[in-house]
């Protein structure tokens, strides 16, 4: 029988799994994909199916759990994205186990644009225009589905047909000019520790849609200065709603003002930018914080690291003799199809600063799809007659 273990839940949890092996953690993996290194960081791994691309099969995720992480045997759950559209699931998970995290009504209050933009204003925290009903000229104004994540359920309005708008719990943001940038804090309930800003990587045009997560850099500082008022904002919707672990603020800076997107009431995937040394565990620092402690000093790496997610824009079978790269995480086992617009890999690069870094994991990106692409062979020339 394997020794007790950690539970950590996402639609893809390498990255947490990761930070838990880092902290000398024996940990049990469940997400969407399996893939070859995500196995290797865990005890045992489970593979769920997903009712839609930002949730999980409910079911199969608890029989799951009960299978390779009973509650007698687990020392708490730990999740990451794919409860934000069904927080209830994240309850029935969590029976038995204890929750290092937010609880389930967090997610729902921040799941609820009905509620959360509310609360925004409440605490004058600046953010795009945003309304629950179609606005009567949709040009400019972008759709999002309530409770989503990962960029998949972002469309321009106008690509909204009415029918679909009604079947769906969308809501609406006027589209705001600049960069995606990220905060990644802990919280303890009352107060923050900013961890440090991220900015987010276009889509490259593999990717199934232009707000889908391609990946991100790790930067020095926040851009035109709005790192105190965005540190700000972390605090005071940490006091409005206890929030405690690692969380993330997504956010559009600008030299006029700043706008915030969304929080995320959890670790986010830029945890792996800055799960580095000297920066000591963050597995451990989120469980401390989620026990009310927070660490007086954080020494945060220097240099810029980023990750760059490859997908593939046409489907694919990834040979089965194929050896990933050893820059390369979330990695497809081989033999496997992949469908169009499916994530194939995340690349990692390094750099002595953010644009350095961000242009070499676009590179990598490149070089990983054309290793996997198909080539044909050169045609054979013709032969010339004999005279």
């Amino acid at each position: 029988m394997s020794p007790d273990a950690f539970l950590v839940a996402s639609l893809s949890a390498r990255g947490l799994a990761r930070a838990a092996t880092r902290a000398g953690r024996q940990v049990v993996g469940l997400d969407a994909y399996a893939d070859q290194d995500s196995r290797a960081l865990a005890s045992h791994w489970g593979r769920v199916p997903l009712a839609s691309p930002w949730r999980f099969d409910p079911g199969a995720l608890e029989q799951a759990a009960r299978t390779l992480c009973p509650p007698e045997r687990c020392l708490g759950l730990v999740y990451g994205s794919g409860f934000e559209a069904d927080p209830a699931a994240l309850a029935r998970l969590a029976r038995g186990r204890a929750l290092w995290g937010n609880d389930p009504g967090v997610l729902l209050h921040c799941a609820d644009p009905g509620r959360f933009f509310p609360l925004l204003d409440e605490l004058g925290i600046p953010h795009p225009p945003t309304r629950l009903t179609p606005p009567s000229r949709r040009s400019g104004w972008l759709a999002k589905r309530a409770g989503a994540c990962g960029g998949l359920h972002v469309s321009r309005a106008t690509d909204v047909p009415a029918a679909e708008a009604a079947a769906a719990p969308h809501y609406y943001q006027r589209q705001v000019p600049g960069p995606v940038c990220s905060l990644l804090f802990l919280a303890d309930g009352r107060d923050v520790l900013p961890i440090g800003f991220n900015q987010a990587l276009p889509a490259p045009p593999e990717a199934p849609s232009p707000w889908a997560y391609a990946g991100a850099v790790r930067l020095a500082g926040c851009p035109a200065g709005r790192g105190e008022a965005v540190a700000a904002a972390a605090r005071a919707l940490t006091r409005a709603l206890g929030l405690r672990g690692l969380n993330g603020l997504d956010f559009i800076p600008g030299q006029r003002g700043w706008k915030l997107l969304e929080l995320n009431p959890r670790p986010t995937a830029s945890v792996e930018l800055w799960d580095v040394a000297p920066m000591p565990p963050l597995f451990d620092l989120h469980l401390e914080a989620c026990r009310g402690r927070l660490p007086g000093h954080l020494e945060r790496p220097a240099g810029g690291l980023a990750s760059a997610v490859a997908y593939a824009g046409d489907g694919l079978r990834i040979p089965g003799d194929f050896r990933w790269p050893g820059w390369c995480a979330d990695q497809t086992i081989p033999g496997s199809r992949v469908s169009a617009g499916t994530p194939l890999c995340t690349v990692l690069a390094q750099g002595n600063d953010s644009q350095a870094a961000a242009c070499r994991a676009v590179d990598l990106r490149r070089d990983i799809l054309h290793r996997l692409r198909p080539h044909p062979h050169p045609a054979s020339a013709p032969r010339e007659a004999t005279p």
